[in-house]
């Protein structure tokens, strides 16, 4: 098993949810692109307590789950 496949990734907790990019998007206030670039590795989320909480309920993950998947960068 490599770590590499083991890599926890934005786009793999919002899959597991069951959600678009769009549906994430819309559930904290910004749009598809930018959830888009979170994943790419192109920008990464700047958000409040309240924001990264309300992310956490969106994608249905816990502190450490979200922190591990914004750890990381995308491999190109």
């Amino acid at each position: 098993m490599s770590e590499e496949k083991d890599q926890l990734t934005l786009a793999k907790l919002r899959k597991r949810a069951g959600l678009t990019q769009r549906q994430v998007a819309d559930g904290l206030g910004i749009t598809n692109k930018t959830v888009s670039e979170w994943e790419r590795g192109i920008g990464e989320p700047h958000l409040t307590i309240s924001e990264t909480q309300r992310l956490m309920d969106i994608l249905q993950c816990t502190f450490e789950e979200l922190l591990e998947a914004t750890s990381q960068r995308p491999q190109k």
